[in-house]
């Protein structure tokens, strides 16, 4: 009975000495968060990420998405942009880059289907940021890329529409759910802290 009450003891000295290395982590992310700007890894979830191909001559086309991404936001200054996008879809996709191209280019690369790395953000606040592409092509408004990304806790939904710049051409719809690639340092962190509970509860 000593033995356990010994135990539970070192226990929950562990745990207290844990808590304030808890919280130091917490302040840091919430300084880093806040601070000027913010990057944060995220990767497509499996089986929750795909991007839509439609005709009105075939029917729609499904690609699944995989990869990682960087979104970096400046909440003070209202600015967010995609980095290092890495997504690959499951296929080779048809598209058209610019009105009068006589064929169509094929691509996997999620960055060069949708312009992720040269959108701008039109909107930004805590909950959702709104980006733009802008195509230029009067008689082809729809063309224009609309990507919106959205926080649930630690995870991103994305949504994105846009359609080739021919008529009757084709219409690109993304929708994804993507989780936080967390950082090497928050990881080992995290396991000091359990192996240092454990050899104090031993």
């Amino acid at each position: 009975m000593d033995n356990l009450k010994g135990k539970g003891k070192t226990m929950n000295r562990g745990i207290i000495l844990i808590v304030p290395v808890v919280i130091l982590m917490c302040c840091l992310w919430g300084t880093t968060a806040w601070g000027t700007p913010v990057t944060i890894p995220y990767e497509f979830v499996e089986g929750e990420s795909t991007v839509v191909v439609g005709s009105p001559w075939v029917p729609p086309e499904f690609f699944s998405i995989n990869g990682q991404f960087d979104l970096t936001v400046d909440f003070d200054l209202g600015i967010a942009s995609f980095d290092l996008v890495n997504a690959t879809l499951s296929g080779n996709v048809w598209y058209f880059e610019t009105y009068g191209q006589p064929l169509p280019s094929w691509t996997n690369n999620l960055d060069v289907l949708f312009k992720m790395t040269e959108l701008e953000s039109v909107y930004v606040s805590d909950t959702k940021i709104d980006f733009y592409f802008d195509r230029n092509l009067p008689m082809f408004p729809d063309s224009d890329i609309r990507l919106s990304v959205t926080f649930v806790g630690d995870s991103l939904n994305m949504t994105g529409y846009f359609s080739a710049p021919v008529c009757d051409g084709p219409w690109y719809t993304l929708n994804a759910v993507t989780s936080i690639v967390p950082e090497p340092s928050t990881i080992l962190l995290l396991c000091a802290g359990i192996l240092f509970v454990r050899k104090l509860y031993n």
